[in-house]
This record gives structure tokens, sequence and C-alpha cells, in this order.
């Protein structure tokens, strides 16, 4: 190889480099607190919570009877706020746990939501 070819080889390498070199993708790594990671998964568990709770067949029962469809509440939980499903779980806690007694205070709980999310019209003054 001449030194004329090699001046052409490193002249296509270096061209060849500085093209794709504005294809580099760049990431930032960011630090991602305990209690953001925290709050994330006791909303998720939160969910769990009140699905769980949904599946029940008394509580199914309940909403069929008053007319609701309980895929509809399943979305309706699905998209609640972080802040609202805490709510509802410090509410459920709250509850004395006489079963009967909760399961209608949920079951009233949840029309209420669904009342304002738009989904039923069960209670048309609120």
């Amino acid at each position: 190889m001449n030194n004329q070819s090699v001046r052409q080889l490193v002249c296509y390498i270096l061209v060849s480099m500085v093209m794709f070199a504005g294809l580099v993708s760049q990431s930032h790594a960011v630090m991602v607190g305990t209690d953001t990671v925290a709050a994330e998964v006791s909303s998720d568990l939160g969910r769990e919570e009140i699905k769980d709770l949904l599946a029940r067949q008394d509580v199914s029962d309940k909403l069929t009877s008053l007319g609701v469809d309980i895929a509809d509440v399943s979305d309706r939980v699905d998209s609640m706020s972080d802040a609202e499903v805490a709510e509802l779980n410090q509410q459920m806690a709250d509850l004395p746990a006489g079963g009967v007694l909760g399961t209608i205070a949920l079951v009233l709980l949840i029309l209420i939501l669904l009342d304002v999310a738009g989904v039923t019209d069960i209670f048309p003054g609120v």
C-alpha cells in the first residue's frame, strides 16, 4: 500500500466516524428514592387488596344486585389515583371488622365513587 491509499483509508474512516458520531444516543441515570419505590409498591398492594375484596362473592353479588357491572368497578379501581387508593384502604382499615357492615359501607363508597366518575347513575343528586 502506498502513502496515498493509506491517507484515503484514514480519511474514509474519519469521515464515517464523524457521520456516525451523531447517531450515538446518550442515557442519563437518575437516582430513585426509596420512598418513591415504597409508595408505588404500596399503591399496587392497595389496588390488589381492593380487587381481592371486590372478587368476594358477597360483594360482587351486592354490586350486581345494585346494577353495577363488575368490569366497570375493576376499571375504576385501575384508574384510581394513588391518593384515592390510599384513602379507600385507610377507610376500610378504620371500619369495624363485622363483615356485613364493612361490606355495605365499602359497596356504598364504591358506588359513590362510580357515580361521581360518571360510570353509574345510582345517586342522581350526587
